[in-house]
């Protein structure tokens, strides 16, 4: 989908490789994952931990009580 049909802002190239990693590892949680996880996860990856910053502003994480989730 893309923003022109009601989808998320493009991403940069850093946050879509944070979010490729994320993604499966965030939606087969039933509980999220907490945001300080995630970054560390990010890290782990060789990938920018603040990407994470970026996907939840851009939509594509969301945060609920410091634990994201893929919208």
């Amino acid at each position: 989908m893309t923003p022109n049909q009601g989808g998320h802002t493009p991403l940069s190239p850093r946050a879509t490789r944070a979010f490729e990693h994320l993604r499966p590892l965030v939606t087969d949680r039933d509980a999220g994952m907490p945001v300080a996880d995630a970054r560390r996860r990010v890290r782990s990856a060789g990938e920018d931990p603040e990407a994470v910053d970026e996907l939840l502003n851009k939509g594509y994480l969301y945060e609920v009580e410091g634990d994201v989730y893929v919208t």
